[in-house]
């Protein structure tokens, strides 16, 4: 392009999250040379008085203020001072005005021209008049109308912002085969560029089951076994089924404990050890005998793209989830999908039934070159298109 300049609304926040999607392909970018402004996530909603989340949220938020303005790793990166209550009108118009100034000011103070004006939450659509750019992004990372219906949030303008950014956008990229295949219908151009592998379960050993980790060594066989957040998300009325059903199976989940998992904890083959850093989790992922992708079966994860997906596949494990296009489709016949309890018990057996070494070395290559590199060479390449018509 012309001009190799970022303006990139994120859906998650820099100093707060794991360096996830929009993180690495920054990072990538301004190694390449480009000039990057990262927006910290100016959100979609708030959380309503009966969220579990309020408080936390609330902490998070003002740590990464406190930064405000401020360069890392290459990029700029701004965390706007707004009211997150974009359900109200005049607080919305409010908002827009305040997040201008500030992103003009970190524009000016990167020394930016207009350049690609990344909108990675639909709300992010809203400044899109108000800050100068060439190209317009519309990064579609989860199924955004399925949002207004969660509990404790207020979401009432995300339909409107979702629509009108779907049809104003130059490119939608998604993260999931499914997303894609919906935005094509209203998009005029629709990139799927799902997420990348981290490097530490493409570097993980197959082959070396020599020492079994403390956490697991009390453990029977066969393990069935998840690691990320246990939020509202977490299944546990099929864990508790499960579990039930299924004596001689043990259910391990690593994460940190964010719904209430005490009736399950009470059951002989449902363990949860705790938290593990992302460097320890190959260690323990490659002792298990199948992964489990726990979560509820609704229109936000059908749609969504698990990133630990992927990393089972990396870690050569066989793969049981809910339904989810993503699972299904991406890598034909190693994602085993169910929707009912019968279901669950029947792909779980087969997950284990039909595994060898042989076909954790053919998950591991599936996947081998799904690096975040990778991922970002692509949106690169998305991006440099862009201004071919220049």
């Amino acid at each position: 392009m012309k001009n190799e300049s970022l303006v990139c609304f994120a859906g998650n926040d820099w100093w707060v999250h794991n360096p996830l999607t929009e993180k690495q392909w920054t990072r990538y970018l301004a190694r390449q040379g480009w000039t990057v402004l990262f927006v910290n996530s100016i959100g979609v909603g708030f959380p309503a008085k009966g969220s579990p989340y309020i408080f936390r949220r609330l902490r998070n938020k003002l740590r990464s203020l406190l930064y405000w303005l401020r360069k890392d790793d290459g990029v700029w990166v701004l965390t706007p001072f707004l009211l997150p209550f974009w359900s109200v009108a005049w607080i919305r118009r409010m908002n827009v005005f305040l997040i201008t100034l500030q992103v003009r000011f970190a524009m000016k103070r990167a020394g930016m021209q207009p350049g690609v004006f990344w909108a990675g939450l639909p709300t992010a659509g809203l400044l899109r008049s108000h800050i100068p750019h060439r190209r317009c992004v519309y990064y579609v990372q989860d199924d955004y109308p399925s949002y207004s219906s969660f509990d404790h949030q207020m979401f009432m303008r995300i339909h409107e912002d979702h629509a009108e950014l779907l049809r104003a956008a130059d490119v939608v990229i998604c993260a999931s085969i499914g997303l894609a295949e919906r935005e094509a219908q209203y998009a005029r151009r629709v990139e799927y560029i799902p997420q990348g592998v981290n490097p530490v379960f493409l570097d993980a050993d197959l082959d070396d089951h020599t020492e079994v980790p403390e956490l697991l060594r009390e453990i029977p066989r066969p393990i069935i076994g998840y690691w990320g957040s246990l939020e509202a998300l977490h299944d546990r009325d099929l864990v508790g089924a499960l579990a039930r059903r299924h004596p001689e199976w043990s259910f391990v989940f690593f994460g940190r404990k964010m719904t209430d998992v005490s009736e399950l904890e009470a059951l002989p083959n449902v363990h949860y050890p705790g938290f593990l850093p992302i460097e320890e989790i190959p260690r323990y992922g490659v002792h298990f005998d199948v992964g489990f992708i726990s979560f509820k079966q609704t229109d936000y994860t059908m749609y969504g793209c698990p990133i630990k997906y992927r990393e089972y596949l990396a870690l050569g494990l066989p793969v049981v989830a809910p339904y989810i296009i993503e699972v299904e489709r991406a890598y034909e016949g190693e994602g085993l999908t169910a929707r009912t309890l019968d279901e669950f018990s029947a792909r779980f057996r087969e997950a284990m039934e039909s595994d060898s070494p042989q076909r954790r070395r053919h998950r591991r290559a599936l996947v081998e070159k799904e690096t975040w590199d990778h991922s970002s060479g692509r949106v690169r390449a998305v991006l440099e298109s862009l201004g071919e018509s220049d």
